[in-house]
């Protein structure tokens, strides 16, 4: 590319930035920048939103598509396409943040073609765009896909090169940064919901589905409520607890859930007398259906006072500083400042497994008086550390000294002179586990039911940025 074409181009890139920068709807916006790809030179561009089934839940186009282009792309065979092009297998057709796969290349052309088409003769000069060129680039939040961009038919019918890909690769930067923060936005209000359905009620458990409406996550405390142990249900339908009593009508109000993205309500009265509240809360990411929680109440009140303070607090850091924020380790320093403060902790450290979970990594530690490298907290992974038992049983655990319940790594309690201290797991999936853990003065924290939820909130939002 020649210098007073990309100065050209730099321009209309700025001219479209300032128009989009005033829009504030996230599907607009979208619905902008993908339009604006054609002023930079392509004629035909697609945004797929995917889920974290590679499913595609939603399409931006700059062109009309056809009515069944989202049947087809969900077909077995386009999702497996899609799992080989998120993978390393593509990795040599790297081209700044694109891929590029050139149909004259034969190793190209068979993975685009899935083997169909390897054996057809094509005369394609190395710098013409073949209608069967591939070019995309992968959007992703915190190292999870959740958008492909798909850049087709230039208007020069020239094929990409290092240099003509810069303009559209920072146009793909801003969009990457404007879908990011929406995905904050969607689990900011999910988390939201889950504060404010449970802080009128006592909460016993937590389900959560995926969108096949399988059981991921079921807290042990549920083990009281259904014969079958929380072990044993992950991995099941929920049309499993019809076995257990569980209504059609509840059933019912999940179904409704699911389609409207609205919460859903449901109270159950058992024999013995006792009555459940089950709320239903649908995740949408990007507009879509994400996965649903749900929430097993009693009907006992609880002191709004604190929960409403601090969320009205989270909600104007999140809104005011997280999101505009884009570097991610200051995102992240500002919600472990924000839990520290609030709380009056010390020194937060966060905590990751080895490869083989033989040690727990510490990757952060912060203070304003020691100058001690995260590494000095590295232990093994097992039952004396404290961070560990906190991922093994998948619950905030506290522990000040003198007590014998748990036990934690003395080494790090001596270091630091800690008198008490609280674990919290961040992320704790089979892929990913993240726990995070702070000191305290002993006697100056109670883990209440209202501290509880507000710790729970903040560790689904410091997930987003680890």
């Amino acid at each position: 590319m020649n210098t007073l074409n990309t100065l050209e181009n730099l321009t209309v890139l700025e001219k479209e930035l300032l128009e989009i920068s005033k829009e504030t709807d996230f599907n607009t916006r979208v619905n902008q920048i993908v339009n604006a790809f054609k002023s930079l030179g392509w004629n035909k561009v697609i945004l797929q939103l995917i889920d974290r089934f590679l499913v595609v839940k939603k399409v931006f186009s700059n062109f009309p598509l056809h009515g069944d282009y989202i049947n087809r792309l969900n077909a077995p065979k386009a999702i497996n396409m899609r799992r080989i092009l998120l993978s390393n297998a593509v990795n040599k057709w790297a081209m700044g943040n694109f891929v590029y796969l050139p149909w004259r290349d034969n190793e190209a052309r068979n993975l685009i073609s899935d083997g169909v088409e390897i054996a057809i003769p094509i005369k394609v000069r190395k710098d013409q765009w073949h209608e069967n060129d591939l070019l995309f680039s992968v959007l992703g939040h915190q190292r999870t896909p959740v958008a492909i961009l798909i850049l087709d038919s230039p208007v020069d019918g020239r094929a990409p090169t290092p240099s003509t890909i810069k303009i559209p690769s920072l146009l793909t930067l801003y969009l990457k940064e404007i879908i990011s923060n929406q995905v904050y936005l969607d689990t900011m209000k999910t988390s939201t919901e889950l504060v404010n359905a449970v802080s009128s009620t006592d909460l016993i458990g937590h389900i959560k589905t995926d969108p096949g409406d399988v059981i991921e996550e079921v807290t042990p405390s549920l083990d009281n409520i259904f014969p079958e142990s929380s072990s044993n249900l992950t991995g099941k339908s929920l049309n499993l607890l019809v076995q257990y009593g569980v209504p059609e009508t509840f059933f019912e109000k999940y179904d409704s859930a699911k389609k409207s993205l609205e919460v859903e309500t449901f109270i159950q009265h058992l024999q013995t007398g006792q009555t459940f509240h089950f709320t239903i809360i649908p995740e949408a990411i990007l507009g879509s259906f994400s996965c649903m929680h749900i929430l097993v109440c009693t009907g006992e009140a609880i002191n709004l006072s604190k929960i409403s303070h601090v969320l009205s607090n989270i909600i104007e850091l999140m809104r005011d500083k997280i999101v505009p924020e884009e570097d991610k380790s200051k995102k992240r320093l500002l919600l472990i400042n924000w839990l520290k403060d609030s709380f009056h902790f010390r020194y937060p450290r966060i905590y990751i497994p080895s490869d083989d979970e033989a040690w727990l990594r510490c990757v952060l530690f912060a203070s304003d008086n020691l100058n001690i490298p995260p590494s000095e907290f590295d232990h093994p992974f097992n039952r004396n550390s404290l961070a560990v038992n906190s991922l093994l049983e998948k619950e905030i655990l506290t522990l000040e000294e003198g007590e014998k319940h748990l036990r934690d790594v003395r080494k790090i309690w001596d270091l630091l002179k800690t008198e008490a201290a609280i674990a919290i797991p961040v992320i704790n999936t089979a892929a990913q586990k993240a726990v995070a853990v702070f000191d305290y003065e002993k006697g100056t924290f109670k883990l209440t039911h209202e501290n509880k939820l507000i710790i729970k909130l903040w560790s689904q939002l410091v997930a987003l940025v680890i």
